[in-house]
């Protein structure tokens, strides 16, 4: 085995230890927000009115474990795309990877918060948690651009990578995250109420939905994620019927 293998070789190694070290840190932080859902001590004996109070009070947990859990997992999956592209890595991708890991153990603090304070007159607790998302997406953002910039060292296909990843789409986060940022802090400072700034950050959202929709290069890639698992789902289905030969084989 000459050098250059063996340094191949190594490459390799290394970066299969980063992705499996950010994999861990995903599983780590779902398992963490599962702990948070817990029964207080001493029910052994408690009544049946008082088991369906204490169960009652679980559910803003159960809700906010559901909505941490498939955000967690939308941002899994994005990284495990980004990451499929790579050949290599660099000292910068390291950082970039760390900041974004960062944000994400922030996950079960932010659900915490969410779910011990949010209610019809406090929305503090849901700021809290969307402001750690979208450091998150921000942070995300910035590793997917490093890659792009620098696909020809790092990427597999550096030609397809910047399609591949709609960076076209995903880009605009750089522009619209500090924009909703400058919002909030505004808002706060004016001493805006809580429906107002709900009502600003849903016009938000939908604005950067629609640009960002706008800006993705694949039409198919269009639409909830749900909605676009069913489609292909389907597709496959249809094709199966219209083409018998490509069914496997019936053993």
């Amino acid at each position: 085995m000459n050098t250059n293998e063996r340094e191949e070789i190594k490459k390799e190694f290394q970066l299969e230890r980063v992705i499996l070290f950010s994999d861990a840190v995903f599983a780590i932080i779902i398992t963490i927000m599962v702990l948070e859902i817990k029964l207080p001590e001493g029910l052994r004996h408690a009544s049946h009115e008082h088991l369906m109070e204490v169960f009652i009070d679980l559910l803003p947990k159960i809700g906010g474990y559901i909505f941490a859990f498939f955000i967690t997992g939308m941002f899994w999956s994005k990284h495990l795309k980004i990451f499929s592209y790579l050949k290599d890595y660099t000292n910068t991708l390291i950082v970039l990877n760390l900041l974004f890991l960062f944000f994400i153990s922030l996950f079960p603090f932010g659900i915490s918060v969410m779910t011990e304070t949010l209610n019809p007159r406090n929305y503090e607790g849901f700021y809290v948690y969307m402001v750690i998302v979208m450091l998150a997406l921000f942070s995300q953002t910035l590793l997917t651009g490093y890659l792009v910039r620098n696909a020809q060292q790092l990427c597999i296909n550096p030609g397809e990578i910047k399609t591949n990843l709609a960076w076209n789409a995903q880009r605009f986060n750089l522009f619209a995250i500090p924009v909703l940022f400058v919002l909030t802090f505004l808002g706060y400072y004016l001493k805006l109420n809580s429906q107002v700034l709900s009502y600003c950050f849903l016009a938000w959202a939908a604005i950067f939905g629609i640009i960002r929709k706008r800006l993705r290069p694949d039409k198919k890639a269009e639409g909830p994620l749900l909605a676009r698992l069913f489609k292909s789902r389907k597709q496959k289905a249809i094709i199966t019927v219209d083409n018998p030969s490509e069914q496997p084989p019936i053993n």
